[in-house]
């Protein structure tokens, strides 16, 4: 998607007043530093040129030995004051401007963590996130700050080096303007091109990050050495870096003959210049004593000329980056107003719904209706693709359907308050995540307020049947995880980590999504059916591909296509011979 060009100016406000919240002092600091390097800036122009003429006076027999001693130190002293300006503005930026710097990931993050589910199945979002990741990572904000900070003391030297070459003729002035205005041209473009080369290398950066974690991952690195396919996934990540690291070096020696063609222009100038020197001293305009003061005072215009432009330049490709960061935040958050949720009193409706992904080429719901009553303990089978697990996050209110409604107790989930809606669900996904932390941590992280309540961490570890390898380990206080010099557990007992950290939540409604997909059958079946029992009095949807868990709950849900092919008992549904009866079967011939 091609992005906008705007002003470089654009952000200007935003950065400005979000880098004073986060850092005012150590900004204005900087600022006032920057100020008295730009009256320095000034004064030196004026310094240097009259060092020049003393000089040449002085070799002319015009001026004495102390004036030219005094010009001589003003000089030096002009010429090191910048750097000691720059040391102390380096030391204030490097460590307490960095440190505070955060602030501005910590900001982006709420923001991620802010958005619409949904979008995360969108390709595109991810760009966009890698892309203002960048411009912090990379200091945007800051660069794009200074530059125009920065400007002042360029445009002070600038000026007083045009009064100064003015001095020794006019004609100075637009002869040095033309002999860089390819130079300027070559470097907006060089802005321009930079970003766009940047922005469509996006996809590729990250499908190289993500080369590199297969190929470092503790998990798929085992896998990898097994399967021979390291090489291959080498290679993979080896294409994506090389192909960016071609197209930059395509790009810059491109700008380079561009860059080469600006200097000889430049060079053309300085010709001109000198020649333009020879013929006012010929002349007698400028004596022979000004002739090397008037060269200096040329290639110290042109110099000058061309920092200000550069600077103009990069302020515009600065701006792109920066708006990467801030056009980000133009995703809308999730609502966050509303009323508190007390949990659900009566019923779950889903009414009508119809859902397709942002990629997706049909409907992975199609007019789906039903109702969920609280206490209801409800089991959803159906095949792979059938849209169980897509149903599962239209419950829970993690995706919004494009078509329908979805009503608790006869109201949207847009009337409530979002964080105390989320705090009445509890969802046990099938794609869990193994925190590499105590084990407390890993039940507890569920509601954080009760990680040091061990009754009820043991309550929820013995409900998902993992005491005996908490016993084995240490207890709740073992570290997990051998990048942390941890216990690693199996993977059914990972899993059974996950089910006690969702129950551990203390939620109205609890789904678990296939989350014992991988263990023994038989393990899974003792699992979801002591599941069933603890769960009574709650809402509990269950989402598995064991269709004798059905015998046990209070109703059925069968999936198929995106809709529901059939509701009822184990009982009922069995007798009416329909697809729970087929799939009853077809998984009775893997057990006789």
């Amino acid at each position: 998607m091609k992005k906008e060009r705007k002003s470089a100016v654009r952000y200007f406000g935003k950065v400005t007043k979000d880098l004073y919240t986060i850092m005012p002092t150590e900004l204005s600091i900087v600022i006032l530093m920057k100020l008295l390097k730009s009256a320095g800036a000034f004064l030196q122009v004026s310094v240097t040129a009259m060092f020049f003429d003393t000089a040449a006076r002085y070799l002319e027999g015009a001026a004495g030995r102390e004036e030219l001693l005094k010009w001589a130190g003003l000089f030096v002293l002009m010429m090191g004051l910048p750097w000691i300006f720059d040391a102390a503005e380096e030391g204030l930026q490097n460590i307490p401007m960095f440190l505070k710097h955060h602030s501005l990931i910590y900001r982006l993050h709420n923001r991620v963590t802010s958005i619409p589910l949904i979008r995360f199945e969108e390709p595109e979002f991810y760009n966009e996130v890698w892309r203002a990741k960048m411009c912090i990572y990379n200091s945007g904000l800051f660069h794009y700050f200074f530059g125009f900070i920065d400007l002042l003391p360029l445009i002070l030297q600038f000026a007083g080096t045009i009064w100064v070459i003015a001095a020794f003729h006019i004609y100075f002035i637009p002869l040095a303007m033309l002999s860089l205005l390819p130079s300027l041209i070559v470097r907006f473009r060089y802005e321009k091109e930079q970003y766009a080369m940047r922005r469509a290398q996006t996809p590729l950066e990250r499908e190289k990050d993500y080369l590199w974690e297969v190929l470092t991952g503790k998990n798929l690195v085992k896998e990898l050495r097994m399967m021979e396919t390291e090489n291959y996934i080498r290679e993979k990540w080896a294409k994506a870096r090389d192909q960016v690291m071609d197209e930059t070096f395509r790009f810059e020696m491109k700008n380079a003959n561009r860059v080469l063609l600006g200097d000889l222009f430049k060079l053309c100038g300085v010709t001109a210049s000198i020649a333009l020197s020879i013929y006012l001293v010929d002349k007698g305009v400028i004596s022979l004593g000004q002739f090397a003061a008037c060269i200096a005072a040329f290639g110290s215009l042109q110099f000058m000329a061309e920092s200000v432009i550069n600077l103009f330049a990069y302020q515009k490709g600065r701006a792109d980056f920066a708006g990467d960061y801030y056009d980000f935040f133009e995703n809308e958050p999730e609502k966050e107003e509303g009323k508190k949720y007390q949990g659900l009193r009566d019923e779950i409706e889903i009414r009508n719904v119809s859902f397709r992904y942002p990629a997706g080429e049909k409907e992975a719901l199609s007019k789906v209706s039903l109702r969920i009553r609280k206490g209801e303990r409800v089991v959803i089978v159906g095949e792979n693709g059938s849209g169980k697990t897509t149903l599962s996050k239209i419950i829970a209110d993690i995706y919004r359907p494009q078509e329908g409604q979805v009503l608790y107790d006869g109201q949207s989930a847009d009337s409530y308050e979002r964080n105390s809606f989320y705090k009445k669900f509890s969802v046990i996904q099938q794609n869990f995540v193994k925190y590499q932390f105590s084990v407390r941590e890993n039940i507890g992280i569920s509601m954080p307020s009760q990680v040091h309540n061990d009754e009820r961490l043991m309550k929820s570890a013995k409900a998902a049947d993992i005491e005996a390898a908490l016993k084995r380990i240490g207890g709740l206080d073992a570290q997990l995880g051998r990048e942390f010099d941890g216990a690693d557990l199996s993977g059914g007992e990972w899993q059974k980590l996950a089910i006690a950290r969702g129950l551990n939540r203390d939620a109205d409604v609890i789904i678990l999504d296939e989350p014992t997909s991988a263990l023994d059958p038989l393990v899974e079946y003792d699992i979801l059916t002591k599941f069933l029992d603890i769960t009574k009095g709650k809402t509990s949807v269950i989402i598995s591909h064991r269709i004798g868990l059905g015998k046990f709950a209070d109703r059925i849900i069968v999936m198929k296509g995106g809709r529901v092919a059939e509701s009822g008992t184990h009982s009922q549904l069995l007798a009416s011979g329909g697809e729970y009866s087929r799939m009853w079967h077809e998984q009775a011939r893997w057990y006789q």
